[in-house]
């Protein structure tokens, strides 16, 4: 196995981190957002982001496939490098998750009729719905996923001195 992720591989990473942040951040501007015209005017950036994140979640999870990823890492124990496999594939799945329920609001709640309209006042209150709930919680728990990716990859970095955040950093020889 090789010791680095391919260099698509890592920008589709690094990319993914950037368009989730700034989702995150029109989402959250929705949320705080209470004139119906200016939300309407978020919506899309919101709905483009959160779709380029799906998009690229699923090529990557191609890539990974078609390219390899490293070994373990070296001296780690098995259940640490389980731990790592299990967050991997959890960001996975909550990357795609996300942006589904997102889809799944978006058409089960009136607001596609809305921008089909063209029509501000049509504009449904997304909190009435469950579905609105469950793409929050969702979120909730992807941003946690990322904190404790994040920690993990930060303590092999910083304490461990292993050197982890070379095998997905943009710069330096790729294989």
């Amino acid at each position: 196995m090789q010791n680095l992720y391919s260099r698509r591989l890592a920008i589709i990473h690094w990319l993914t981190l950037a368009l989730f942040i700034t989702a995150f951040y029109f989402g959250h501007e929705l949320d705080e957002t209470e004139q119906a015209a200016a939300k309407f005017s978020l919506y899309p950036y919101h709905f483009l982001l959160g779709d380029a994140v799906l998009v690229l979640t699923l090529l990557r999870a191609y890539f990974v496939r078609k390219d390899g990823k490293p070994a373990p890492v070296a001296g780690g124990s098995p259940l640490a490098n389980k731990v790592a496999v299990g967050i991997h594939h959890l960001l996975y799945v909550l990357l795609i998750a996300v942006p589904a329920s997102g889809m799944i609001m978006l058409n089960s709640t009136g607001l596609l009729a809305a921008f089909q309209a063209h029509d501000v006042s049509k504009m449904p209150d997304l909190e009435e719905f469950a579905i609105h709930e469950i793409h929050a919680t969702l979120i909730f728990i992807l941003i946690g996923t990322i904190v404790l990716h994040v920690v993990a990859a930060l303590y092999h970095q910083l304490i461990l001195k292993d050197n982890i955040l070379s095998r997905i950093s943009l710069f330096g020889k790729r294989d």
